[in-house]
């Protein structure tokens, strides 16, 4: 027992230092739009911490993939649109994987409703 709780608290220690490496990556305000964005989600969504915590992660780990995209690619080429393309399918594929069905129709429908404001 006391070797998962240690283990455990290992991983959850590991995951905080790669948001927090991630994270310097990131321009002071980039680290404030995502924590703003998982703050609304987790209003809407009723993520708990460790969600919260998760979705983080993905969309800090969203922001660089595009950044590096955007770098290696021109402005408004198709070849930086299929690179953006793919890295948003893999964070909702990883999305759904960190939040529940349920959760995610509540997001869907607030996405929604603010896109047809």
């Amino acid at each position: 027992m006391k070797k998962q709780i240690l283990k455990l608290t290992m991983m959850i220690c590991a995951l905080a230092l790669m948001t927090n490496v991630n994270a310097q990556k990131l321009s002071k305000k980039a680290q404030d739009a995502v924590k703003q964005e998982v703050t609304e989600m987790a209003q809407v969504m009723d993520l708990s911490q460790d969600q919260q915590n998760q979705m983080i992660e993905l969309k800090t780990q969203l922001r660089l993939k595009n950044a590096k995209a955007s770098k290696e690619h021109a402005k408004g080429s198709q070849e930086l649109k299929d690179v953006r393309k793919a890295n948003m399918q893999a964070y909702m594929a990883d999305m759904k994987k960190v939040c529940t069905k349920e959760q995610m129709a509540k997001w869907q429908k607030h996405k929604k409703a603010q896109k047809n404001k």
